[in-house]
């Protein structure tokens, strides 16, 4: 039988075979012809097996993952899979595979000496755990919850609230499902990360036809975080872009329904307190009983290196971690509960996406999905357009902020919102649905959820654009995902040069003007962006200092609540002096120190530049440097000065035309340095322009550039 892989000029594959396990098998092949040490390393960080290529740089990431248990849960999981998705997954190993034995290897592996071992079911399960553990473990943040508690009391709330708390995914009055109350669990810690979505109804557009955009925002890799492709055969008919090295689509079309996601962030993993015996540190207290500490070796190989060992310790809640965990002081056992380490049918539901026709089936998918929480937004040819939350959402006893204790029956887990009590909504009145990692709910959702929310400035800035327009078209939605314009500046700005207005001193009279004349765009040719960031980023180091010990600085700096309230509502007593005194000073320190570093050149392009290095550290395999407009705050998310991350992937599907859609990544689809298509989408991403994307075979030929038969054994031409 035929698998042909036909490639666009965005060097996008587009599998075509009579089967499904043809279709997987061409798609493994596709992945790995384009991303095969990509894949690689991302097994091997799920794995434990980094450092053993890329030296004790990783040693921390391969304790962490080899603590929570990933290699064995993936071998576990292989037989818990359900057949159909195994035969999949057999196919797409066998696919890759058949490339290893088949084509060079990427360059990397030469230049590493080493070949890459035969890919397994178990290691795409690993590869998938692993990513998912990068979206949703981040246990720093339960961490900055435990610090919070050097706060006093009346200070703490504001601490861990994200800025921007009143913007929400859902509006009030949306219906929830009839459960008694539960206490209030709307808590949150900013998160530097996040993405966007949104899916206009045909109510709204001026086709009549709905509109959807989705773009993702990771920290930046080399090579980029997704990989685009199109799969079509008997049972799959879709493209889009989705995770490496693992089938299924999180961005995409099938012409029927589009979707795309956004980190929801909720809480799916706890840190327990446990209880060590007095007299014996084998032991551990769990209720009524002392049981030992179950104890393992594990061992880290290391490029260059003697091996590292390390005993790992368990509990009957979980992984003791507190050798990865930036703590606080004398910190006890600390056991890890995650969501992750269950069974679950995470790569069920991603392929039942892009098979799903309806508003039904694509719920019907997302039953499957337990971690991490997603919000997921949906529009289809009928002009609907749909929200969804999406995970296994535990249920404990009590919110908490930090650290549970493994004691307190109130810490256990009780068992998981129901999916159909998850936040959704579908045709809303508003005619869109939109996220962007704010909090979910208004309080009066009946179940708690708390997590690592992001501040609310990108939603705030899509609901004003999504809410005063008119009619909304395509132009509109590529217009809106490369907005620049920052609501945390206009929020900010005014009250901070009201504040700072009674100085005489001529830098801070400098900072006041150009902030006061400011449109709040972080163009590349604008200081005031530089200015701002720059005062911000100073004040935000002033605020932590002011409470916390030097040695938790660098972990507290992101959460920006505070820093920012002190500006707009001046309500909290953070300070001993005076509160103006000290953004005087921060004024005078931040115009100081541009002029230290950069002269009289405080362009926006000046500092903030896309320079995105490859693991392998040499510099002909590195993208940029470049000028990038946006920041972390903006719609056009490109991260915040030093454009470390931001949107890799935009996709623009109108159902004004649902044989195709929009798409671009930040760099390119192929992760093979020197070919074509290693950074040809780079140019486009800095200008915000997309490439086309068919659905129709004779279109995808218009389009060709490349064509390919893969047979299963013999020979593949081109």
């Amino acid at each position: 039988m035929t698998i042909e892989v036909l490639r666009d000029r965005a060097g996008v594959p587009h599998v075509y075979a009579d089967t499904t396990a043809d279709v997987y098998f061409g798609l493994g092949y596709a992945m790995a012809e384009d991303r095969l040490w990509q894949m690689d390393r991302l097994r091997r960080r799920a794995l434990g097996r980094q450092a053993e290529i890329l030296g004790p740089a990783y040693v921390e990431s391969d304790l962490m993952h080899l603590a929570l248990g990933i290699p064995a849960i993936a071998e576990r999981e292989v037989a818990e899979t359900d057949d159909a998705t195994r035969a999949v997954l057999e196919q797409f190993v066998a696919g890759i595979n058949r490339c290893i034995d088949s084509t060079a290897l990427p360059r990397e592996f030469l230049l590493l000496h080493y070949e890459p071992e035969p890919f397994t079911v178990r290691d795409v399960i690993a590869t998938l755990r692993g990513l998912w553990w990068s979206l949703n473990g981040r246990l720093q943040t339960l961490t900055i919850g435990e610090a919070a508690g050097l706060l006093p009391e009346h200070l703490q709330a504001a601490f861990l609230e994200p800025e921007a708390p009143e913007t929400r995914i859902l509006p009030p009055g949306t219906p929830y499902p009839a459960v008694p109350p539960s206490e209030n669990g709307h808590l949150g810690t900013s998160d530097g990360s996040g993405s966007n979505n949104w899916a206009v109804a045909g109510s709204r557009t001026g086709s009549g036809k709905a509109l959807l955009c989705g773009d993702p925002h990771q920290p930046f890799w080399v090579p980029s975080s997704w990989y685009e492709y199109a799969a079509h055969g008997p049972d799959d008919d879709a493209a889009g872009a989705g995770p490496v090295g693992v089938p299924g689509l999180w961005w995409g079309s099938n012409g029927t329904v589009a979707w795309a996601i956004t980190n929801n962030a909720a809480s799916t993993r706890d840190l327990y307190r446990e209880l060590v015996h007095p007299t014996d540190p084998s032991q551990y207290r769990d209720g009524l009983t002392w049981r030992r500490f179950d104890e393992s070796v594990v061992e880290v190989a290391v490029r260059g290196q003697p091996a590292i060992r390390h005993t790992q310790r368990a509990t009957v809640r979980g992984p003791v971690v507190n050798h990865v965990l930036t703590g606080l002081d004398d910190e006890p056992p600390l056991a890890l509960r995650w969501v992750g380490q269950e069974h679950m049918d995470d790569i069920r539901a991603g392929i039942a996406l892009g098979r799903a026709h309806d508003w039904n089936g694509f719920r019907a998918a997302l039953r499957d999905w337990a971690v991490p929480v997603f919000n997921f937004v949906y529009a289809d040819a009928s002009g609907r357009v749909g929200y969804q939350c999406a995970g296994r959402v535990p249920l404990r006893g009590r919110v908490r902020r930090g650290y549970r204790d493994a004691q307190h029956p109130d810490d256990t887990w009780h068992g998981y919102v129901p999916f159909d009590g998850l936040p959704s909504v579908v045709d809303p009145p508003r005619g869109y649905v939109a996220s962007a990692n704010e909090r979910v709910t208004p309080g009066d959702y009946p179940y708690p959820l708390h997590g690592a929310w992001g501040t609310g400035h990108r939603a705030q800035r899509i609901h004003q654009v999504l809410g005063s327009a008119d009619r909304i078209d395509r132009a509109t939605g590529i217009a809106l995902q490369n907005d620049v314009k920052s609501t945390r500046a206009e929020r900010l700005c005014p009250p901070l040069v009201r504040r700072l207005g009674v100085s005489t001193d001529p830098d801070v009279a400098l900072l006041c003007s150009t902030l006061a004349a400011w449109d709040y765009r972080y163009t590349m040719d604008s200081v005031a962006a530089t200015l701002f960031e720059t005062f911000m980023d100073l004040w935000q180091s002033r605020v932590i200092a002011a409470r916390f010990p030097d040695r938790l600085h660098g972990l507290l700096h992101g959460q920006s609540n505070v820093a920012a309230r002190l500006i707009e509502l001046a309500d909290l007593d953070w300070f001993a002096g005076d509160l103006q005194t000290e953004l005087l000073a921060i004024a005078a320190a931040a115009v100081q120190l541009l002029r230290a570093r950069h002269g009289v050149d405080w362009q926006w392009a000046n500092v903030h530049q896309a320079h995105w290095r490859h693991p392998l550290d040499r510099p002909e395999f590195d993208i940029g440097p470049h000028p990038v407009d946006g920041s972390g705050d903006t719609v056009r998310n490109t991260g915040m000065v030093g454009a470390l991350g931001g949107a890799e992937y935009r996709i623009v599907v109108d159902f004004a035309e649902p044989e195709r859609f929009l798409a671009v990544q930040n760099i390119g689809n192929s992760g093979q340095p020197g070919t074509p298509h290693y950074a040809d989408q780079f140019q486009p991403w800095l200008a915000g322009e997309y490439h086309e994307v068919c659905l129709r075979r004779a279109d995808v030929e218009r389009d060709l550039e490349s064509s390919t038969v893969v047979e299963r054994a013999g020979a593949v031409t081109a």
